[in-house]
């Protein structure tokens, strides 16, 4: 079902190509002066191409906040518990700026289980600012019962968040 809601899941599954999207969308809008706050991820790799850690992206001002670093030499990361808390802030400032537009990567585990970002992502849609958000295609049901299956379905893919935008 997919209503008029201001805010679209963009789902992507592991055979996802482009996982820069998001990011090459949020770059597009800001060139293009569009008022946008929120969260991206940016994987850290090793010289063999692994991920070796995670930082949170305040997409108002590209400062970077580690969140996951290898804490094992077998390559496990852990995730700082409280950086990650502190993204929590970057959304609610977003929100108290009024921005038009907040993104988010992603709907993880944690706000799955209702911890994360959970309770800003859902005071975004209340605020009735729009909100794309990226999901896992396991994820997808989860999201939509999280949200009453209202909002858009996208797929992952920046020609579709550039449309989904333009109806906003």
């Amino acid at each position: 079902m997919e209503l008029d809601a201001a805010f679209a899941a963009a789902v992507y599954t592991p055979d996802t190509g482009d996982r820069v999207a998001l990011y090459k969308f949020v770059e597009k809008q800001k060139s293009l002066n569009t008022r946008i706050g929120g969260v991206l991820q940016e994987g850290l790799l090793n010289s063999e191409g692994a991920i070796t850690g995670l930082n949170a992206i305040d997409v108002s001002n590209n400062r970077r906040i580690p969140i996951t670093r290898p804490v094992t030499n077998d390559g496990d990361c852990g995730l700082d518990v409280a950086a990650l808390a502190g993204t929590t802030g970057i959304i609610s400032k977003a929100i108290s700026d009024g921005v038009d537009l907040v993104v988010v990567d992603k709907f993880g585990e944690l706000e799955q289980n209702g911890k994360g970002l959970i309770d800003e992502i859902l005071q975004t849609i209340v605020a009735g600012i729009p909100l794309l958000i990226s999901v896992s295609e396991a994820a997808l049901p989860v999201w939509q019962e999280r949200t009453g299956e209202l909002g858009g379905v996208l797929s992952f893919t920046e020609e579709a968040f550039q449309q989904w935008w333009r109806s906003q």
